[in-house]
């Protein structure tokens, strides 16, 4: 599978259009063989809930690959893809340098003497890195740093990108847990205005520590758009760009449950905190209309008009419950691992929860540039007669559309083009829900 016929010469005239320039393996005698014309196909998987990369890799092996080699579950694997772009970036060059080990073998079949096919799962080095070790020492630092130090010293990733706007000082011990579970654990308490932290990786910007906040507030990375037709000719620069913005195919979870969203908290929650050095005990309160939280769209995801025994939702504090244990006397100078949740917990667990209000999947032809954690935004027709659709001003739908936020990518790259399906989700809605006067 070395590479899609979608060029003319080295220009893509298709943004489905792939090159496979190697995809190397490091044997267990550091022998470096190039299989990539037994690649059927590849898939990359990547997540903003998971801060590693999974690859399976289709092998159709018919030069007794797998005894000479003596793969066994741990070997470097090295993949270079890349395309020459058209459209309006035609001068340049797009392309993923992903390094992985291989983490299993799996799915091995056999139908002639001739040919055996089997997949192979790789994963990010840092993965087994992870695996060495677990954390029982001492910390103490600001949450971004203290997971900027497990990403050096620990988990030994070269280049990351972590963001230290978490000023608040924590000290306390790692609870015997390893690298990756210690950083999650972290996470739990490291907030942002009231917005949680991801820590994720992706094909094209690899390892990242970023806030709802940041994420929310960057620029709209494209727009995509589901249409019925058209409008510019196969071959052009115009249609290039076009059918890299064309949603291909289009599903959705949606998701949208005020029932569920009152159980999580998500308009309002109530917090219990019990201070054992000082035997104080307070409540607090979360009103999702008085704490303003940050959201992608305009307007929120539910309307005033909805009641429930006669409350709207951002009054109805019993519905979630949240218990906290403090000890403020605890160190000196310096608070503890869970001081932070006394501050923000009911606002970032509503920004969790409010982010599943509206989920949709849908395939467009493969970018290079695009990466989990993005902002986008989707242009989507009104479902409508298709008489209506032939007009020159298609209608577009305000409440599936609007800005959304990218959480998972699936990279599908050959045999014969490459494409991606992307999940999207988004807490509020571009036109306002509320019925009008």
């Amino acid at each position: 599978m070395p590479r899609t016929a979608k060029v003319v010469g080295e220009v893509s005239v298709n943004p489905e259009a792939f090159s496979v320039v190697h995809a190397k393996v490091e044997t267990y005698n550091s022998t470096v063989v190039d299989i990539k014309n037994q690649l059927q196909k590849i898939e990359i998987y990547e997540d903003i809930n998971k801060p590693f990369l999974e690859c399976i890799l289709y092998i159709q092996d018919s030069t007794n690959f797998l005894e000479l080699s003596k793969i066994n579950g741990h070997e470097k694997v090295s993949l270079k893809i890349q395309r020459q772009a058209g459209g309006d970036d035609r001068d340049s060059k797009e392309k993923f340098d992903i390094d992985l080990n291989i983490a299993e073998i799996f799915n091995y079949i056999r139908n002639d003497p001739g040919t055996q096919y089997y997949k192979l799962r790789c994963v990010s080095p840092h993965i087994f890195n992870n695996q060495t070790k677990v954390l029982r020492r001492s910390f103490q630092g600001s949450i971004g740093k203290l997971v900027k130090n497990i990403c050096d010293k620990d988990l030994k990733i070269e280049e990351c990108e972590i963001n230290t706007d978490t000023q608040e000082v924590i000290k306390g011990i790692y609870p015997t847990l390893r690298p990756m579970q210690s950083i999650n654990w972290l996470l739990r308490n490291a907030y942002d205005n009231g917005t949680p932290y991801y820590f994720y990786q992706s094909v094209k910007e690899g390892i990242q520590f970023n806030s709802l906040e940041n994420l929310i507030d960057q620029d709209v990375y494209r727009e995509y758009e589901f249409k019925p037709f058209f409008e510019f000719e196969m071959g052009t620069k115009e249609a290039y760009d076009e059918q890299a913005r064309r949603i291909n195919q289009f599903g959705s979870e949606l998701g949208m449950s005020k029932l569920e969203g009152m159980a999580n908290g998500s308009y309002a929650s109530t917090l219990h905190s019990l201070d054992i050095s000082k035997k104080n005990y307070e409540k607090s309160f979360f009103n999702y209309d008085k704490a303003k939280p940050k959201k992608i769209n305009k307007n929120k995801p539910f309307t005033d008009d909805t009641k429930f025994t006669d409350r709207k939702l951002s009054d109805l504090k019993g519905g979630k419950h949240h218990f906290v244990s403090r000890n403020t006397d605890a160190y000196p100078s310096h608070k503890n691992y869970h001081e932070p949740n006394h501050i923000t917990l009911l606002k970032a667990q509503s920004h969790l929860s409010t982010m599943n209000f509206m989920t949709h999947s849908f395939s467009i032809a493969g970018d290079f540039e695009m990466a989990v954690g993005k902002k986008v935004k989707l242009n989507i027709v009104k479902a409508s007669d298709m008489l209506e659709q032939d007009q020159p001003t298609v209608p577009l739908d305000k409440y599936l559309g609007g800005n959304y936020l990218v959480t998972s990518i699936i990279h599908f790259i050959g045999p014969e083009e490459y494409t991606m399906t992307l999940k999207v989700q988004k807490d509020s809605v571009e036109r306002e829900i509320a019925p009008e006067k």
